[in-house]
């Protein structure tokens, strides 16, 4: 559905004022675009979010439009921060997310320049990268996708089992491949799965996942809640662990490798040296 930001604004000034006069004023629009802007959203709704009357206020339905579009107006004012922050930076750095746990974070903290880091999935790295957007890449995808790239380099990253302290295969070494899907193991999202799909099938095994989730700090917080095993790469875990979480090899390994892409740009050489040698 087609919901525009103008709509949005004109449910907050009417939460805000109570009348659609005072909401037109202190947006800077007419009261009838205003009222128009509140009629296409509440037929685009198939439900009135206004109370028409002396004062105006929202209904059930409106109350609910107003808190996603506060949260929007937020998230939106985050975005003007980061581009702000960016043009300040001597260094931009887009990261997957499982590279910003605890390898970007480390090695920054390292190094003298200002450096911007944000995350992304890959197609938005490639993207990101095409555009100037960022100097350095640290992505899952290889440097066909990374148009313009002075260099790039690689590190082998590992996946690890990620267990609950009481399971009953902590204790028995490494975690043979089939034993973790029987587990009931959870898929971390991203480009994991299917490289995990590929790795079990080159080892005569399938990748059955009981539980697909999109972040790191969610397969943790279900180990250490005793409730499945999960699957991480190496580069993806914080030290220390969780409480209540153990962490084994598999049988056979299983690995990725992480790239990171390079920008003919000052120190973005230098920086992606430590982020491979880390």
């Amino acid at each position: 559905m087609d919901v525009a930001l103008a709509q949005l604004d004109a449910v907050l000034a009417l939460a805000e004022h109570g009348s659609f006069t005072r909401a037109a004023a202190a947006l800077g629009r007419t009261q009838s675009a205003v009222s128009r802007s509140v009629a296409t959203l509440e037929r685009r709704l198939g439900a009135p979010v206004a109370h028409r009357g002396p004062v105006v206020t929202l209904t059930a339905t409106g109350r609910e439009v107003a808190e996603h579009a506060r949260a929007v107006r937020g998230h939106l004012d985050a975005v003007a921060g980061l581009a702000q922050r960016g043009t300040q930076a001597d260094l931009r750095v887009g990261a997957v997310h499982s590279a910003t746990v605890r390898l970007v974070p480390a090695v920054v903290r390292r190094v003298p320049s200002r450096v911007w880091v944000v995350q992304g999935d890959d197609d938005e790295l490639a993207a990101w990268f095409a555009a100037g957007t960022v100097d350095l890449a640290v992505s899952t995808w290889g440097p066909e996708h990374f148009d313009g790239a002075a260099a790039h380099l690689v590190r082998e990253d590992a996946f690890l089992a990620v267990l609950p302290a009481r399971h009953p295969l902590v204790g028995r070494g490494p975690v043979g491949l089939r034993a973790l899907v029987e587990a009931g193991v959870a898929d971390p999202g991203g480009t994991c799965g299917p490289q995990l799909a590929d790795g079990y099938v080159a080892h005569g095994e399938s990748w059955v996942p009981a539980h697909v989730v999109r972040d790191v700090g969610t397969v943790l917080a279900m180990a250490a809640a005793g409730i499945t095993v999960g699957v991480l790469p190496a580069l993806a875990l914080p030290d220390p662990l969780p409480t209540g979480v153990v962490v084994l090899p598999l049988d056979p390994p299983l690995g990725r490798t992480v790239h990171v892409h390079v920008r003919s740009v000052p120190g973005a050489a230098d920086l992606a040296e430590l982020l491979t040698s880390a």
